[in-house]
């Protein structure tokens, strides 16, 4: 069958990346193989390899996210030593008085601490596991709150997340391969509301909250049995350090996300006008890349000279930054190889084999349902949300265009099915982290949502073929 070979690329990327839970390396070796089909030798095809890793970065708007990426993880950490979450949590104490004020008040926190999941659970648990212990409350549903507001609700908010950057990356470079025009930010919106498993989770978090909703044995009980020795903790507490040293200033979380926010918009605006176009066609119409950065940019900036002048040293602001920008090199590395070698695929006909034949297998009712599973298996092998969106996006959306089926609602379930593993994978770092920040064991934590999750799968299963038959 003609380019059936273009699948060994992706099919040993996700096989390695099952079996090994490392990502990057799954990555690299996938592209290897494409690019030695390509070029039907080792050392050719090593340069070949090479030349798709340098040409992945050589666009603009390559560069653009790459750098927000760095820059948005480095303000992040940035934040960490304002006493911004202190101030937050000296405010919370004041109201608390029952199970169901503690967890709101992650809710409360969310507005300024959605930037990254990671930073969310380490202010939010920060915040709320004292107030949860004052109450007698249970440690197990501020676990879940405490995930599901990380690693579901941030991946629903369009603005002002590392998420953000990423998944415009990843889709771009799916939609490039996938012969599709337009831009990757509108394609990201207008998924959104097909994201049916975050949408779910975020849902039943919410009646959790309020209404203290459990499933039978599975019921949530009171305080769960610290365990100490987690290395999220440990990573935790160092980041938080100077923190206990500043002043508690609720201010300094709040004034420079603000300005965050609203330079995005104002940027958003300015590199979309034109030709007469409204607010919202400009908005549309913008160059992302571009305005995300910058806003980020001088948002650093702007806040360094702000808690500078508060005379939080110099020198540990430049360290925050450096070791944020860290942070988010693994991702950006792995966003680096998906380019890479979605190119690779793309070369070896990938596209029409998909279109041709495996398309032709599969009726297109059911074609964003089976995106949604693939994605959910692999996300919860791998315990990543954002390795699972770069290995299957280059692979949903090439489906979706040969077989017909809603693009939006493709992408919709690619991100619905990577986020499986961030909130219910032994193996995510967002399960881990909570964890460790709100001392509930892991297998206790994933145990104690899984319930919700199935639930929820089985829900948005059925939603992705209803949906996509309403569309037909």
């Amino acid at each position: 069958m003609e380019n059936w070979y273009s699948l060994i690329p992706p099919l040993v990327t996700i096989a390695t990346a099952v079996f090994t839970k490392r990502i990057i390396p799954s990555l690299t070796l996938g592209l290897w193989v494409g690019s030695i089909l390509l070029v039907p030798s080792l050392l050719g095809g090593t340069v070949k390899a090479s030349e798709y890793i340098v040409d992945s970065l050589a666009s603009k708007e390559s560069a653009y996210i790459v750098l927000f990426l760095f820059v948005f993880g480095s303000l992040a950490e940035i934040f960490k030593v304002s006493g911004g979450i202190k101030g937050f949590a000296n405010l919370a104490d004041r109201y608390v008085k029952d199970e169901r004020g503690a967890l709101l008040s992650v809710w409360a926190a969310s507005p300024a601490t959605f930037l990254d999941c990671c930073f969310h659970v380490i202010s939010t648990g920060t915040i709320a596991k004292p107030l949860i212990e004052k109450v007698k409350g249970s440690k197990e549903k501020l676990a879940m709150v405490v995930n599901v507001t990380s690693s579901q609700l941030i991946v629903l908010i369009p603005i002002a997340t590392t998420y953000v950057g990423y998944i415009i990356g990843v889709t771009g470079s799916a939609m490039q391969q996938a012969g599709l025009e337009g831009s990757p930010y509108s394609l990201y919106l207008k998924s959104i509301p097909f994201n049916f498993y975050s949408i779910g989770m975020v849902i039943l978090s919410i009646l959790v909250t309020f209404f203290g909703l459990g499933f039978g044995k599975w019921r949530f009980g009171k305080l769960g049995k610290a365990q100490g020795g987690v290395h999220g903790e440990h990573v935790a507490h160092e980041e938080c350090e100077f923190e206990e040293k500043a002043p508690p200033r609720v201010t300094n979380l709040l004034l420079p996300l603000l300005v965050l926010v609203g330079l995005i918009l104002f940027l958003f605006w300015y590199t979309g006008q034109g030709d007469g176009r409204t607010f919202l066609q400009a908005f549309m119409n913008a160059e992302f890349e571009k305005a995300i950065f910058i806003a980020t940019f001088a948002t650093v900036i702007l806040t360094a000279l702000y808690y500078t002048l508060q005379k939080i040293p110099m020198a540990e602001l430049e360290s925050h930054f450096l070791s944020g920008g860290a942070e988010l090199l693994p991702p950006i590395v792995v966003l680096i190889l998906s380019w890479s070698l979605s190119s690779a695929t793309q070369d070896l006909g990938f596209v029409e084999f998909i279109s041709k034949s495996v398309g032709a297998a599969i009726p297109t009712l059911f074609i964003p349902a089976a995106i949604f599973l693939i994605g959910g298996f692999t996300s919860y092998f791998i315990g990543s949300s954002w390795a699972t969106w770069a290995l299957i996006m280059p692979l949903g959306l090439p489906l979706a265009v040969g077989t017909g089926a809603s693009i939006p609602l493709a992408v919709g379930a690619v991100l619905a099915g990577g986020s499986i593993g961030d909130n219910v994978s032994p193996l995510g770092e967002t399960p881990v982290l909570t964890s460790a920040i709100t001392d509930v064991p892991i297998l206790e934590h994933v145990q104690t949502t899984l319930p919700y999750a199935s639930i929820v799968i089985g829900i948005a299963t059925i939603l992705f073929v209803a949906v996509q038959a309403a569309l037909t």
